[in-house]
Parts: C-alpha cells; sequence; structure tokens
C-alpha cells in the first residue's frame, strides 16, 4: 500500500462514520506490509457476494439426515424430514408420509403460531408481573413498586360486596407499595450487571395465592455510573447512564422485601451472612409449595454458593445447599424437584466433573446419581414410576471421548446406571412423554447427521432421516460462480496444549479445489471464554469463508466446557494467557502441514473472542499476522464485576494477571494488521475499551484500521461482517497468494 492511498484509506474510515463522526479522531492507516504478506488489493464483489451465498446456503442447509417438528402421540411419532411431514407406528415401524393435515386434523409443519410477549432486553428485568389468580398486575414504575387492579376499571363499579366485601386490598385500584425509588436506590428491578451475568431477567414474584408479592431492592448510590453518548447520528446527543460495578470497584446491594396484600405489611428478608461480607442475591423462585421462597447466593469472589429456603410466614430462612471451590462455583446448578416437591435432583462439580445428585429440602443428600462418564449436560426427562426407584435420562460427554455426547439412564437410587446410545459421536436426544421410546440424531464433524428410533432399551428400531450425498456434494451450488469442485470433507484434529501435555481439539474446512501441494492462509474464527464450546462433534459441510481460498479452523482451548472442572480451572486469574497460548499452540500445530501457510494467518471473533484476536496479534506477533476484533474488551479492568472477578478476582489481588492480559499493555508489539470494529452505544462492552486501545496503539507510532458504528450496541449487523471479510482478503490474500 502506498502512503498515499493509505492515507485516502484513512479518511475514507472516518467518512463512512457519516457526518456526525467527523471529528472523532481516528487512527492513521499507514501500515508497512509485514514480510511474509503481499501488497493489498481489495476483495472482487463477485468474489464477496459468492461468500455470502454460500453463507446464505450453509445457514438453512439440511443435509436430509435430521427432522424437526417431533410430535409424540400414542401409537406413533409425527415429525418433519425436508419439509416433508411423516408418521411412524411406534408397534411396527412403518413410516408414511402424511396429507396436508395429520391425523388430529392440526395444519402441516411449518404453520406459523401466533408469538408471545417480548421479554425484557439484554441485561433487563421484567417491569410487570400477573399475579396467579389473575387479578393483580406488579408494576415498576418509577423505580417503585405498584399494584394494580388487573380489571381497575370494572371495580369502579363494584357495589362492595362479594369479593370486595371479603377482601379490603379490592377496594382500591392501586397499591403504592414503595415511594422513594429512585434510578440508584430503585425497587422492582435489578441492576444492569444481575441481568447479564446472572440471567435475573425478574425482579417481582408472586406466591401461588397471589397474597404475597416479594421484590427486590437494589442500592446502587456507591456504584460508579458509566456514560454513553446517545444520537450520535441525530442533531443533539442525549446520554445514556448505567450504574456499571468495574473489577475492585462498589458492587449494588441487593436485598429482598415481601409485602403481604391482606395487611399491607412489608417484611425485609434477611439475606446478609455471618461474614460480614458482600454476597450476590439471585436465581429468587418459589418451591413448588408455591410459598417457600428460594434464593442463590454466592460470595464476591463466587467460589462459595449457598442456596437458602425462606418461610414467608416467619421471615426464618434455613440453608439447603452448600458448595464451595477452589476456584469459581457454577452459579445457577441444575435444581429439578420431583413431584413430591421436597426430593431434587441438584447439578454439582464437588468431584472434580459435573453430576447428578438426588438431595431433599431438609438439606440431606439422598444419593449420588451419577459417577461413572464425562460431565452431565442436562435432564432428558425422568419418570418416577418407571421401575422400583424412578429413572433419570440425562446426556453427558463420553469419559473416554470428551467431544462425544450420549443419552444415559439411572434409578433414582444411584443403581442401574448405563449409556442407552451406541454409536459413536454426538447425540441430540427427544424421548417420548411415557419413556418407552427415544429419538436421536448422531453426527461427528465428519459424518452428517442419522436420525433413528430406539426403545427405552437402546435398541435400535428404524431409522427416520438418513444424509443424502447428492444434497452435500451440492451445499453450496446456490452459491454465484461455484468455483471448482466441492470443498473436502471437514476434519477433526488433535494437538496438544501450550502446557505440554493436556490434548485439545480443533476443526479445519478445505477449499473448494484443494491442492495438498499448495500453500493456503489460515483463517482461525475465536470465541475463546470461559465455558464456553466452540468445537463440537456436530457437522458442518462447509464453511463460507473456504469459498474465498481460506483453510478455516477453530480451536478448543483450555478453560472451554466439556473436559472437567481441572480443565475449566486452568484460565482461573490468568484470562488471556493460558486460553491464548493454546490458540497460538494450535495455530502451530497447523502450520507444520505443508499446505499451511504460516506466514499468513489471520484470526477473528467478537466480544470476548474479540479480546482474543486482537491480543493474538499483540501477543503472538510471529504467529498471527491479521486479525480483526469485534466490540473487544481491551483491559479486564474495564468489564464488569461479576464476570471478570469471577475468573479473575480483583485487580488489587491479582494485578500481575489482569496486566499480562491486556491488550492495552502489550501493544507496542502490534507488528501485523488490525481491524478494530465497536459499536457506539455498547453498553455491554463499552468503547472506551476501544479507545484505551487506540490511544495505546498511537503513542506506541502503531498503524491499524477502526470502524465505529454510531447507533450500534454491541451488536454490530451485516456491515461489519462485510468490513471484516473484505479486510481479512485484502491482507491475507491479496496480491495473488495461493
Amino acid at each position: 500500500m502506498s502512503p498515499l492511498r493509505a492515507i485516502v484509506v484513512s479518511i475514507l474510515a472516518v467518512a463512512w462514520m457519516g457526518p456526525g463522526c467527523a471529528t472523532t479522531p481516528a487512527a492513521p492507516v499507514l501500515a508497512k506490509p509485514a514480510p511474509s504478506m503481499s501488497v493489498a488489493v481489495e476483495l472482487p464483489p463477485a468474489d464477496y457476494e459468492r461468500y455470502r451465498a454460500a453463507a446464505d446456503a450453509l445457514r438453512n442447509f439440511d443435509s436430509g439426515g435430521s427432522v424437526t417438528r417431533i410430535r409424540w402421540q400414542r401409537d406413533r411419532v409425527l415429525f418433519t424430514r425436508l419439509g416433508e411431514r411423516y408418521a411412524c407406528d411406534l408397534d411396527t415401524g412403518d413410516v408414511q408420509s402424511l396429507d396436508d393435515a395429520d391425523a388430529d386434523g392440526r395444519p402441516r409443519a411449518g404453520a406459523r403460531r401466533g408469538g408471545g410477549r417480548r421479554g425484557p432486553g439484554r441485561g433487563r428485568q421484567r417491569a410487570r408481573e400477573e399475579s396467579p389468580d389473575g387479578q393483580w398486575v406488579a408494576v415498576c414504575r418509577d423505580w417503585n413498586v405498584i399494584i394494580e387492579r388487573a380489571d381497575a376499571e370494572d371495580s369502579e363499579t363494584d357495589d362492595g360486596e362479594g369479593k370486595a366485601a371479603s377482601d379490603p386490598a379490592a377496594l382500591v385500584a392501586e397499591i403504592p407499595v414503595t415511594t422513594d425509588g429512585h434510578r440508584k436506590h430503585r425497587y422492582g428491578t435489578a441492576s444492569w450487571v444481575y441481568g447479564e451475568e446472572l440471567r435475573q431477567n425478574r425482579a417481582m414474584w408472586w406466591s401461588d395465592d397471589s397474597r404475597r408479592l416479594v421484590y427486590y431492592e437494589f442500592d446502587e448510590r456507591d456504584v460508579p455510573d458509566f456514560y454513553l453518548v446517545g444520537g450520535l447520528t441525530a442533531r443533539r446527543t442525549s446520554t445514556l447512564i448505567e450504574g456499571y460495578p468495574k473489577p475492585g470497584e462498589a458492587n449494588p446491594i441487593a436485598s429482598l422485601h415481601v409485602y403481604d396484600l391482606d395487611t399491607g405489611i412489608t417484611r425485609r428478608l434477611d439475606t446478609t451472612d455471618d461474614d460480614g461480607g458482600e454476597w450476590y442475591v439471585y436465581f429468587v423462585r418459589f418451591a413448588p409449595d408455591g410459598h417457600t421462597l428460594l434464593v442463590n447466593r454466592t460470595n464476591r469472589h463466587q467460589n462459595v454458593l449457598h442456596v437458602e429456603a425462606y418461610d414467608l410466614d416467619s421471615g426464618a430462612r434455613r440453608r439447603i445447599v452448600t458448595e464451595t471451590q477452589e476456584t469459581w462455583q457454577d452459579n445457577r446448578p441444575t435444581m429439578r424437584f420431583l413431584a413430591d416437591g421436597h426430593r431434587f435432583i441438584w447439578r454439582t462439580e464437588r468431584t472434580g466433573r459435573a453430576q447428578y445428585e438426588l438431595r431433599d429440602l431438609d438439606g440431606a443428600r439422598i444419593a449420588t446419581l451419577t459417577r461413572n462418564g464425562g460431565p452431565v449436560i442436562g435432564i432428558a426427562q425422568v419418570k418416577e414410576k418407571m421401575g422400583d426407584a424412578g429413572v433419570l435420562f440425562y446426556r453427558a460427554y463420553d469419559e473416554h471421548e470428551p467431544l462425544d455426547v450420549h443419552l444415559y439412564r439411572v434409578d433414582l437410587d444411584g443403581t442401574d446406571a448405563r449409556r442407552l446410545t451406541s454409536a459413536d459421536g454426538h447425540h441430540t436426544v427427544a424421548m417420548a412423554p411415557n419413556g418407552r421410546f427415544f429419538i436421536t440424531r448422531c453426527e461427528t464433524v465428519t459424518d452428517p447427521p442419522i436420525t433413528t428410533l430406539h426403545d427405552i432399551d437402546g435398541t435400535r428400531l428404524v431409522t427416520l432421516a438418513e444424509p443424502d450425498p447428492e444434497r452435500i456434494a451440492g451445499c453450496l451450488d446456490s452459491a454465484d460462480a461455484p468455483v471448482g469442485p466441492p470443498p473436502p470433507a471437514p476434519e477433526l484434529f488433535t494437538f496438544t496444549a501450550a502446557d505440554g501435555r493436556t490434548e485439545l481439539y480443533g476443526w479445519l474446512h478445505k477449499p473448494r479445489g484443494f491442492d495438498p501441494g499448495r500453500r493456503y492462509p489460515l483463517l482461525v474464527e475465536v470465541y475463546g471464554g470461559p465455558g464456553s464450546k466452540g468445537v463440537r462433534n456436530t457437522y458442518r459441510p462447509a464453511h463460507p469463508a473456504t469459498e474465498l481460498g481460506f483453510l478455516v479452523a477453530k480451536i478448543d482451548n483450555r478453560g472451554t466446557a466439556g473436559r472437567g472442572k481441572a480443565f475449566k480451572d486452568a484460565v482461573y486469574g490468568k484470562l488471556g494467557t493460558v486460553d491464548l497460548d493454546d490458540q497460538a499452540a494450535g495455530v502451530r500445530a497447523l502450520a507444520r502441514r505443508p499446505y499451511v501457510d504460516g506466514d499468513r494467518v489471520g484470526i477473528h471473533g467478537h466480544s470476548y473472542g474479540g479480546y482474543m484476536a486482537a491480543l493474538a496479534v499483540l501477543r503472538y506477533p510471529d504467529v498471527f499476522h491479521v486479525a480483526v476484533a469485534g466490540a473487544p474488551v481491551t483491559d479486564w479492568r474495564n468489564y464488569d464485576t461479576i464476570y471478570t472477578e469471577r475468573f479473575m478476582r480483583t485487580p488489587q489481588e491479582n494485578a500481575e494477571g489482569y496486566d499480562a492480559g491486556s491488550c492495552v499493555q502489550h501493544a507496542e508489539n502490534l507488528r501485523g494488521r488490525l481491524l478494530l470494529l465497536h459499536g457506539m452505544v455498547d453498553d455491554n462492552v463499552h468503547p472506551n475499551n476501544t479507545w484505551q486501545l487506540v490511544k495505546a496503539l498511537q503513542e506506541a507510532g502503531k498503524d491499524f484500521e477502526i470502524m465505529l458504528y454510531p447507533d450500534r450496541g454491541h451488536g454490530l449487523g451485516p456491515d461489519a461482517q462485510r468490513r471484516r471479510v473484505e479486510f481479512l482478503w485484502r491482507h491475507l490474500r491479496g496480491g495473488g497468494g495461493s
């Protein structure tokens, strides 16, 4: 790139932001081509359209081996295959095509049903909660809790007899439960960080008898505010304000109150602890009896979890379960109640891998249900009347093949544990309500899905759907002007982690007309955050970026899910080091192959993946040469308390770990190409993350590109995809490489 053209590109980058951003300082794009890369040229429009067409084709691709819209009936199961509706007789195994309506007269598959009410936005809570009897609505209005009569208009003509005579509260249309709420001290809603990180999308809860309302109080007066500027493309801007606690800062203080509709009295529940420390109070719900309140509480380090029960009559609490870890504890383990409303199935990592126990509300552990196999994933079904003790059906990873997922069963007394799916691979299961049959879709990275019906002992009865080789071979035929034969089958590969001993997994896609005698640029897709799962043993016939001549890989580093607690714990206090070390180790392993051009390696991701992508070209400039980072956390001091401190503790406790994983601290190492993408109203990963890195790169005299979206939040939309693809093409393929 000539200096003149580089300056023009820099000016255009600002112009693309729109007139409202013209004064925003942007980094000059005066990058000198690295010795290993060719001079960049633009991506031909036809090639990008081919990429988009391939992406669309793959997004909706069905090999023919899957079924959808499964519906069980007494003696048959209905399902859809390739848009056609079928029925399988459960006694004979015969499969027949159905007419436009099934035997029940219901519409053929594909008919749309009316949608429900939209939920709250990301990190937010519902503002209205209707009582179970339908007569009251709890509303959060102006930071206060108000109870309204659901039939307020009708109540004005009530003659005072009947229900109103026996229910004094029914004589009023509105009850102000709280009156002193404001933004920094609120009722009936929660902190954004609770919604985002603890999945707390409710802040008011009715008892089953509709006579009590439990609600949150949040005191954020010590929580620093964060300011975003909205309306960047309007004539006037606005200020968007959120109490956003960052690592080491004051947290919101959450408490719970109970309002009694009969007496008008409010009781505050005791959610404190004897140690006087900070505790998160969340996952509030009623036990099956409808009046016992269950609450999860975890300390600020999130390595101790208590599940506690509150008696709403007395306010007394008792502890049901305590879980403790050296690192971090899962904040919301599975708690599945049995029919008696007292016993429950509990997910624990006490043994070092996720397993199930049977416990009781009195605090006792009744039985250890799962002892063998890999970490459990989820409950498929519970049949309490099956056999002598009842049966739990569940999915879990294979103990010896950590990418394979199987269906297992165990009696509820912990006996007769066995695996029900026999074929190797990843099993997605649908069970019959009567517990006598199940359908499984089995696939691997290299083998397309096949769907089969089994009896409850695992015996295969009939194949419901098989892959169609012609469909797979032609999966990209809808792409404009396909070039060359179909891509080769995807590959699952293994390599040794940066610790020199742990086996890790990745998948690799190759382009059309792949020739092992040529050298291809490698593109790495990354997320890699703690507990995530990028590499699954599931089938995808191709990757759209292979249409542009890339090898495409995804790698699961240490810290990701499915391999046990110690595997996840490897990144504790070391985000951006251990996980990125493993990504680099995977690329180095691939670069030893003669067809992988180790001098042309790109990486891209969004959010945590954007962080990994930006850090990759800074910490490993000899391994990664081009990066596109979408909405990256560039220093963990900038993110929220709950997520960050769970894995990193506070900056006061772990300054070295924060510095080691900071993009800002490594800015002077940039040698390759870097594109930063960020939405200017991102209330999750704030734009100051990118601005801090911009400043550090500028001060270090480094060249990079940046694209800002004035009206976008954490999601950036289709334009960002196009910028990413074009940037990767220019710097990895532009100039005529293979």
